[in-house]
């Protein structure tokens, strides 16, 4: 009997054993548990079948139960009503957490539903904003490949017509290369022909060249023996000067002033038919305005910052040239004949008298004066007048003064045609002619400047000419209209 007991004991174990191992396995005559139950829509979404399946079978275990066939039913059947007592709560918390389970397990999977349904929407959405993503691309794409075609019609259509141009531009090109060609072999020619005169003129210049280095030391020489006697000559041309304007003070000699009688006029008198006022007019016509010849003056200052003693202008005019001094802080003195001329001076406050430049200057003393000018005034003077008025003004210059003279260049064709404007002009007197009358007085430092050169819309602009001979006659017929001769005492 205990052989039997501990049979049934063993076979009680398998049956256990066998039970728990049917709560994952589903009974075979039972119905297909609800694995792929998907709600409409889910588009696919994850599958809870498995735990669904465990937990039904798990619910045909909540309450301990046997088999119809089992094996010592009987037995099997009084230990489980003894043991209902005991497991009786267990039971109870058995069917508690099977529904909780079950509960939880339909929660999910209707969570899993609602977010396969959105994500079903939101794949909706996303397909339809890419539809029309790609509608706008498209349309992108077309107006994109219109402007192309248009910008390629236009880029053609401008190739088309830079090749037209430049199929021009080469045709010219190549027929100014032609005419260069030809230019450049008659060039050649003439440089062929040039080089031959060259060597043979070549000859000659180095003949000529050992000519006239043998000349320039001849040259030299006669120029250093020249400079000696010039100043020999300059020295006693002083002593004579000085010497003669001692023996004319003292003897009462005649001078120009004592020459009225002779019919040899000095300067204009104010009871000549050509009156003041006319002249006056004459000085405005053909002279320039005063602003003109006072700017072309204000040059010559510089010559006299020097000047310790007071400038003379003698036939001063209207004053330009004392403005330009007393600008520069420099004392001036004037004198003119023209009483319309000497009120307009008097009007600026300038000091300047109304008499005739030889007796104006026979009342200043000796030595007295830093500068002597006279602009314009030599031409109103017979030419017996003009050594008598550089040896007077030399006698008045203080030892290192200035004397200035002015004219009309008489070597100009144009001036000329300007000089015999004014009825007042006796003759004109050469630049270099008064530079030799100056050094005969004494002077030294004698220059020549020629200045107010032709206006260029009268040369046509300019002087120079390819013809060595047209261009020697322009610089003759348009040579500087004034020529201003200086020397120091």
């Amino acid at each position: 009997m205990t052989n039997d007991r501990r049979g049934d004991a063993a076979g009680l174990a398998r049956e256990l054993a066998a039970q728990l191992a049917a709560l994952s396995t589903p009974e075979p005559n039972s119905p297909a548990p609800n694995r792929s139950r998907p709600r409409a829509g889910t588009g696919g979404g994850p599958s809870l079948a498995g735990p669904r399946t465990i937990l039904e079978n798990a619910s045909r275990f909540v309450q301990p139960a046997l088999p119809g066939d089992a094996r010592f039913r009987s037995l099997k059947d009084l230990v489980l009503r003894a043991l209902r007592i005991v497991t009786r709560d267990q039971g109870v918390f058995n069917s508690a957490i099977h529904e909780a389970l079950r509960t939880s397990l339909l929660e999910i999977e209707a969570a899993f539903a609602d977010l396969a349904l959105e994500h079903q929407a939101r794949h909706r959405e996303l397909g339809e904003e890419v539809a029309a993503q790609r509608v706008r691309l498209e349309e992108a794409r077309l107006a994109l490949l219109s402007a192309l075609d248009e910008r390629d019609g236009d880029l053609r259509a401008a190739l088309a017509d830079e090749a037209k141009r430049t199929d021009g531009t080469v045709e010219r090109e190549a027929a100014a290369r032609e005419r260069l060609g030809l230019d450049l072999r008659g060039s050649q020619k003439r440089l062929d022909l040039l080089e031959s005169r060259s060597d043979s003129a070549g000859t000659r210049l180095e003949e000529s060249s050992s000519r006239l280095s043998a000349a320039e030391e001849r040259l030299e020489k006669l120029r250093v023996d020249l400079g000696r006697a010039t100043e020999e000559l300059r020295g006693a041309r002083l002593e004579w000067t000085t010497l003669r304007t001692e023996l004319r003070s003292g003897s009462g000699l005649a001078t120009p002033a004592d020459r009225g009688a002779t019919g040899a006029p000095e300067t204009r008198s104010a009871a000549d038919p050509l009156s003041a006022g006319l002249y006056a007019d004459f000085e405005r016509t053909f002279r320039g305005a005063e602003d003109e010849i006072r700017a072309r003056q204000e040059g010559d200052v510089s010559l006299f910052l020097d000047a310790k003693r007071p400038i003379a202008d003698l036939g001063c005019g209207r004053g330009e040239f004392l403005e330009a001094l007393a600008a520069r802080g420099l004392a001036g003195l004037g004198c003119d004949t023209n009483p319309v001329m000497v009120a307009r001076c008097r009007e600026k406050k300038l000091a300047v008298d109304e008499a005739d430049l030889f007796s104006w200057l026979r009342a200043q003393p000796e030595d007295s004066l830093g500068g002597v000018t006279a602009y314009q005034v030599v031409e109103h003077l017979p030419a017996d007048a003009l050594l008598p008025l550089v040896e007077l003004a030399v006698s008045r210059l203080a030892p290192g003064g200035r004397l200035l003279l002015e004219t009309v260049n008489a070597e100009s064709v144009y001036a000329m045609k300007w000089f015999w404007m004014d009825l007042t002009h006796v003759r004109p007197v050469p630049g270099p002619s008064l530079g030799r009358l100056m050094e005969a007085c004494g002077l030294r430092e004698v220059t020549i400047a020629y200045r107010s050169p032709v206006p260029r819309e009268v040369t046509g602009g300019g002087t120079e000419a390819s013809d060595p001979l047209v261009a020697a006659l322009a610089r003759l017929v348009f040579a500087p209209q004034d020529v201003a001769v200086t020397g120091v005492k």
